[in-house]
């Protein structure tokens, strides 16, 4: 099977978020297809997306995406074929079979924070709706702490890229000096505090980024 482009996760977003706003639901990219939209080097592998629901479950949301567009399925994860749970998928049309992954979560899951629909970005090069880019960061480092505590080695191995896209975004908040946490306290204190208490692991792991931590708030302070 061919790798994603960007192009193909641009375009399964675009169909997921469309769908979700026909329905009323209110959405942005988070994980990875976020922080590629905010300057990231790597082309995700799967398109995550938080929707900002308050009377639907997950499930319901997977559902209602199945049932507005075939090209939308329901499968079992590859890597854990007996699982009781169902996955969900897009079909890209074209010359080769490509399937791309999509995750749509609620505010709360995944340590992922209730985002304000007008705190919510719009790329400048897609016209996609984002979350921020200090919660993004943030979040990856929960990504990074989740990815290297599973006893599951498929998931373990995403530690890479959790590092290489916390590195890069780092490097983009300190070349614009205008990503501090003081200008972020709109977030849930439940997230700027995880935020607090995990990046020590992280500059303990990578002490070379300590600096740009410092840089953008996280004091000694306040770790």
């Amino acid at each position: 099977m061919s790798a994603l482009t960007l192009e193909d996760i641009h375009a399964v977003a675009r169909v997921t978020i469309s769908l979700l706003s026909e329905c009323g639901i209110v959405s942005c990219l988070v994980g990875s297809a976020a922080g590629s939209e905010h300057g990231i080097s790597r082309v995700p592998n799967d398109v995550d997306i938080l929707a900002l629901a308050h009377d639907l479950k997950q499930q319901d949301m997977k559902d209602l995406l199945v049932q507005k567009d075939s090209r939308f399925s329901l499968e079992k994860p590859a890597s854990n074929p007996n699982a009781s749970y169902f996955v969900l998928r897009y079909c890209i049309s074209g010359p080769s079979e490509k399937f791309c992954h999509v995750d749509v979560f609620l505010p709360g899951m995944i340590h992922l924070p209730y985002i304000p629909p007008d705190r919510i970005v719009h790329s400048p090069s897609t016209g996609l709706p984002v979350m921020p880019f200090f919660p993004v960061l943030l979040h990856k480092i929960q990504a990074w702490l989740t990815h290297r505590a599973s006893p599951k080695e498929h998931a373990r191995i995403k530690q890479v890229n959790d590092v290489q896209d916390i590195q890069e975004l780092l490097d983009i908040a300190m070349a614009s000096d205008k990503v501090k946490l003081e200008d972020h306290l709109w977030l849930p204190q439940w997230f700027r505090e995880e935020a607090v208490e995990s990046i020590p692991q992280f500059t303990a792991a990578y002490p070379e980024t300590s600096d740009s931590w410092k840089g953008i708030g996280f004091s000694n302070n306040n770790q």
